[in-house]
């Protein structure tokens, strides 16, 4: 059976490609993509002309099997419409079946929002990924606290529609740190926005483009020197000004600070549950 390719594609600039990569393009029989119309512009951009087959999301699961079938004879390369594909994209459920039947995968080097971004944000590398965050608000809140807790800089991708409530709740949670954004990475309007933690966020269209953010994370180095009682109301209070109900906020702030819930569970009723018998 034929190898697998993973092949990079151009982030915006469809120079942003390597010599490889295109040669691996030109020889290959069937062009996996999320969207046809995106990599055919690639592709023409090159002279290239060979044979696609959509493969995104909504058919990712149902096309495996004839994806496997096929490779017996053809040479197929997997692309997502920017970037390195099966991170944040469609492909890491062929990987897996592939790897248990012992295809060999061949990844290529090349363009990656990721470390794009991590390469000019200043940070040292100690990061975690964490693709595209949780839709509803409730669940990005407590994704957020828990990543807060980690002693490590945070990368996310976001939609426009959601960028600027994102780095909103993200300013109220993460007090301390600073923020990078990085709008449209290697295109014309491209634009990398440092945002020290006394800035507001800055005055640009929201609405269009691409986002990659960062968050230098001081969160652990400011607040989880102490756990005394008054850190511990410190952090109650800014979780329940985030809407969350006393259960989740007192479970947070243990997670967060380290201290018993039950200490907490007191606190709690001492400082902001004036019903002492009310169930939260």
């Amino acid at each position: 059976m034929n190898p697998l390719y993973i092949v990079p594609t151009p982030i915006g600039n469809l120079e942003d490609i390597t010599i490889r990569s295109l040669n691996i393009l030109k020889k290959s029989d069937l062009i996996l993509c999320e969207d046809t119309r995106r990599t055919s512009i690639l592709l023409k951009h090159y002279s290239i002309k060979k044979k696609l087959l959509s493969f995104n999301k909504d058919n990712e699961k149902e096309r495996i099997d004839k994806i496997i079938e096929l490779l017996e004879s053809n040479i197929i390369s997997l692309v997502s419409d920017a970037g390195t594909p099966a991170i944040s994209d469609p492909g890491s459920k062929l990987i897996r079946k592939l790897i248990k039947k012992n295809v060999q995968i061949i990844p290529l080097p090349g363009a990656s929002s990721i470390t794009t971004a991590i390469s000019a944000s200043g940070i040292d590398g100690n990061f975690i990924f964490s693709g595209f965050l949780p839709k509803k608000v409730n669940d990005l809140k407590k994704h957020l606290i828990n990543l807060s807790q980690l002693d490590k800089d945070i990368l996310f991708f976001e939609s426009p529609k959601r960028v600027k409530k994102t780095l909103l709740l993200a300013r109220e949670i993460f007090k301390y740190s600073n923020l990078i954004i990085f709008k449209e990475l290697t295109k014309i309007n491209e634009k990398i926005i440092f945002i020290e933690p006394d800035k507001s966020l800055p005055d640009i269209n929201y609405n269009k483009g691409e986002y990659v953010i960062i968050i230098e994370n001081n969160e652990s180095k400011n607040e989880k020197s102490e756990d005394d009682d008054e850190n511990v109301v410190k952090k109650l209070k800014e979780l329940l000004d985030l809407n969350f109900s006393g259960k989740d906020s007192i479970q947070l702030t243990s997670n967060y600070l380290g201290v018993n819930q039950k200490k907490i569970y007191n606190i709690y009723l001492d400082n902001f549950n004036k019903n002492k018998n009310k169930e939260f």
